[in-house]
């Protein structure tokens, strides 16, 4: 009984002991990180282009939904999604078998009515020698004449008919009729398909349309031939250069905007039609403050930089403008009493101490 009380005693006073102080109550201090060392920039007023931003889409150069032009059966499929097609290059095949039928049927009729035709041209002529010498009435040389202007008429439709049957044997072959990529095939094999039919649709993406609406106030500043930049949310940061090819005569009265066209190279595919486009023109020059372009570090669509102040890095959320020769335009209020940290180290935060 006594030991148990002891033990009770013994726990009573070891909860009631004090916790060891803090580093900091105990005049210890905690190990600071030593500065990072950085290498600066000075943001200077520089003179950037000044540009006009426009709106718009991109298109295909040429594109067309190739049709089948004849009925029939497919009898084979050459091409899928996203294949490149020369001009000529046969997208599907029709079978021919009953197209072959009738050119076989065409022709022998047409045959036979040039036939008759000849005969038909050879009682004309006795006809006119008879009626010369008196020895038939006017008017049954006239209804000789006649009836040989009806044989040639005939002999005329049949040929035609012949030509047609031709034509629709050759249409059972359909081919692209530019070169380009093929953006969607609508037919398989077996599948029944009339004259109007889609087969495949062609699309000439080298180089491609893009479609800008201008406002009213800024028409004096554009023009055919003028050079501009695109720019596309699938590669930030990079521009394409193109060229107005086409303004239009007249504004569009609901919108009050003029609707211009640029051409622009895409050897690499990069721009695809339906993409949404913004195109900057050069309208001149205007001061703003600039920092190497090194300085500015992207992360998505949100750019960063870092300012040197006291021996410390203080980041910034920036939006950016024009590069031009290196340096890049920051459209924020700075002064040429600040400087920026050039190529911000792995791992420098705000409020890093810097040296």
């Amino acid at each position: 009984m006594k030991t148990t009380t002891l033990m009770l005693a013994l726990l009573a006073l070891a909860s009631c002991k004090k916790p060891p102080p803090p580093p900091e109550a105990s005049g210890k201090s905690l190990v600071s990180l030593p500065p990072v060392k950085v290498e600066t920039g000075a943001i200077v007023l520089q003179k950037m282009p000044k540009y006009l931003t426009f709106t718009g889409s991109i298109g295909a150069d040429r594109q067309s939904d190739v049709a089948a032009n004849v009925a029939g059966r497919v009898t084979n499929v050459y091409v899928e999604r996203g294949m490149p097609v020369k001009q000529g290059q046969v997208l599907a095949v029709v079978d021919s078998r009953t197209a072959g039928l009738q050119v076989v049927a065409a022709v022998a009729q047409n045959q036979a009515a040039q036939t008759q035709l000849q005969f038909a041209k050879q009682d004309c002529d006795r006809a006119e020698k008879l009626f010369a010498q008196a020895a038939i009435s006017k008017t049954e040389f006239e209804r000789l004449k006649t009836q040989c202007t009806a044989q040639l008429y005939q002999a005329n439709a049949t040929q035609a008919n012949a030509d047609l049957a031709n034509k629709a044997a050759g249409d059972t072959i359909i081919r692209a009729p530019f070169d380009g990529m093929i953006g969607e095939k609508f037919v398989n094999v077996g599948e029944f398909v009339q004259a109007p039919t889609r087969v495949a649709s062609v699309f000439a993406i080298n180089p491609v349309r893009v479609s800008l609406s201008v406002p009213e106030g800024a028409v004096s500043l554009v023009k055919e031939g003028q050079s501009l930049l695109l720019g596309v949310s699938s590669w930030p940061g990079r521009d394409f250069a193109a060229t107005v090819r086409f303004v239009s005569p007249a504004l569009r009265p609901n919108t009050r905007d003029l609707i211009i066209e640029a051409q622009a190279p895409n050897a690499d595919g990069a721009l695809r039609p339906g993409m949404f486009a913004t195109a900057k023109i050069e309208v001149g020059e205007e001061e703003q403050p600039t920092v190497p372009a090194a300085a500015i570090k992207a992360d998505g669509t949100v750019k960063r930089m870092f300012l040197a102040r006291q021996n410390q890095a203080f980041e910034m959320i920036v939006r950016t403008g024009v590069e031009k020769d290196g340096r890049i335009a920051v459209l924020e209020a700075l002064t040429g009493a600040d400087r920026v940290i050039v190529s911000p180290p792995p791992g420098l935060q705000d409020g890093s101490a810097i040296q």
